[in-house]
């Protein structure tokens, strides 16, 4: 009985069409993938006052009214996922949405600036590395499905976007972001479930431009160009401005229902190291607020080494990169890829599969119970007096010890009570299987730092090849 009303309810979708007033937003359509296991959200637009009815091929059934204004959201219970595909209809008594081709699966959030915004196939003059093995072995079969959000701006949110959802060919992959790709690459692997990415990026901008107002104001960010009559569309650098990427390319969309966010952005706020670190709290606060998800899983990326940030003469990046570490442990939830040791002394780094790689580590061990090896790579927790002058700098997330052992290791610096740093030298002794550091211009060692320079590549991993983020011993962006 439940196959043929969901037959008669399809034919009379092809009968009706969507020429009426029913309608849905871009990121609910054909190819899409709903989060598994989920009340998925679903939303649109009817006349006032009509009752929206919505079944679908594996048997849930949900109902709702359409609002005054004529908006509607519902939620649909989705099943494990499987692999079959499925399909629904929307009908409002009158006109009906067929939508077609779309899976069951994982759905990731995932947004940033230009090194998110990087496609498979790399910028001109910017490979990006067995980006070609990709979009050749890319095969629609494949549940792995792409959303991109259209380019835009607004002074105020916004209903809907530009975009559709993807399915896994050449063209498209080659087109989608790498980062993005990548991970859900991996995730697909490792989880033989669909994964769906819905990006949302543009190169150069800070994260302000991805907040929201009301998280700004509490700063004092000028938000005058909000309240200007002129069109933002006149002005080529409006993507500049904080709020409009939020208005435009985040706001549509934070109905949906996600597993988790990922962000690749940092680079355009190096100057601004201690206000970025408030910021981002202000930020992945109020996006979970939006999503209305809870605190789910916000992975992002610390920034690469790059000579050329500010001048390779100034500090902020190595600030900057400080700032980001401190998330993991200012909100619950949160997980850093660090990309030391990819960095290609490039602004776009080659390396966008490891990053992907390094971001689905973290999902897998904690939202999917898959990986209990390795995903953070050795996270500094104190240290540890010890004779003759040196101290221990002693590691959390370290499966198989700090390495290499019994190599002099580069990028410490060690002070005294003073604060003032000089070099010092790491070594992980074979005896004790602990870093011991010591510097000859500082007898008795308070403070320690790793990392701190513009340009720096990791020396130190863990036994997978995961690298140590840089950090300050007291925990200050020194």
């Amino acid at each position: 009985m439940k196959e043929r009303t969901f037959a008669l309810l399809l034919f009379l979708a092809f009968v009706c069409g969507a020429e009426g007033k029913l309608a849905l937003p871009s990121i609910i359509g054909d190819n899409m993938v709903l989060q598994q296991s989920a009340d998925a959200r679903l939303w649109g637009w009817a006349d006032a006052g009509k009752d929206i009815v919505v079944k679908t091929s594996w048997g849930a059934e949900a109902r709702t009214r359409a609002s005054s204004n004529g908006k509607w959201t519902v939620a649909v219970e989705t099943p494990k996922a499987d692999g079959n595909v499925q399909s629904m209809v929307i009908t409002d008594g009158i006109d009906s949405v067929f939508v077609g081709n779309l899976l069951i699966g994982e759905v990731w959030y995932c947004s940033g600036q230009s090194n998110m915004q990087m496609p498979v196939r790399g910028f001109a003059n910017q490979p990006v590395e067995g980006s070609l093995d990709a979009v050749m072995a890319a095969r629609p079969s494949r549940p792995i499905r792409m959303f991109t959000v259209g380019k835009d701006v607004s002074a105020s949110p916004v209903d809907n976007c530009s975009g559709s959802w993807l399915t896994h060919t050449p063209e498209n992959v080659a087109n989608t972001s790498a980062t993005a790709y990548f991970f859900a690459d991996y995730l697909n692997s490792m989880l033989e479930v669909p994964v769906g990415i819905v990006v949302t990026e543009w190169g150069g901008t800070k994260v302000q431009c991805w907040m929201s107002r009301e998280s700004l104001e509490p700063f004092g960010t000028d938000l005058s160009h909000l309240d200007m009559r002129q069109s933002l569309s006149e002005n080529p650098n409006a993507f500049l401005q904080p709020a409009v990427l939020y208005n435009a390319m985040s706001a549509p969309i934070l109905g949906y229902t996600y597993k988790g966010m990922l962000w690749y952005q940092g680079e355009s706020n190096a100057s601004e190291p201690e206000e970025y670190e408030r910021l981002m709290q202000s930020f992945v606060k109020d996006m979970r607020r939006r999503i209305g998800l809870g605190d789910i899983p916000f992975y992002y990326v610390q920034v690469a080494p790059y000579p050329n940030y500010q001048g390779a003469d100034k500090e902020g990046i190595a600030k900057l990169r400080v700032a980001q570490s401190h998330l993991m442990t200012q909100l619950p939830n949160c997980g850093m890829a660090v990309t030391l040791d990819i960095g290609d002394r490039l602004i776009h780094p080659r390396r966008k599969k490891e990053v992907g790689k390094r971001l689905a580590l973290w999902a897998l061990a904690k939202d999917y119970d898959a990986n209990n090896i390795a995903w953070s790579g050795p996270v500094f927790s104190h240290l540890e007096p010890a004779e003759n002058g040196k101290v221990y700098v002693i590691f959390d997330n370290a499966p198989g010890g700090v390495c290499p052992q019994e190599t002099p290791l580069d990028g410490f610096e060690a002070a005294g009570e003073d604060g003032v740093y000089y070099p010092a030298t790491g070594y992980v002794e074979w005896f004790s299987n602990k870093l011991a550091l010591t510097c000859p211009q500082v007898p008795e060692i308070k403070k320690v730092r790793y990392g701190a320079r513009p340009y720096f590549e990791a020396t130190v991993f863990d036994g997978f090849g995961l690298p140590a983020s840089p950090f300050v011993s007291d925990g200050g962006l020194e």
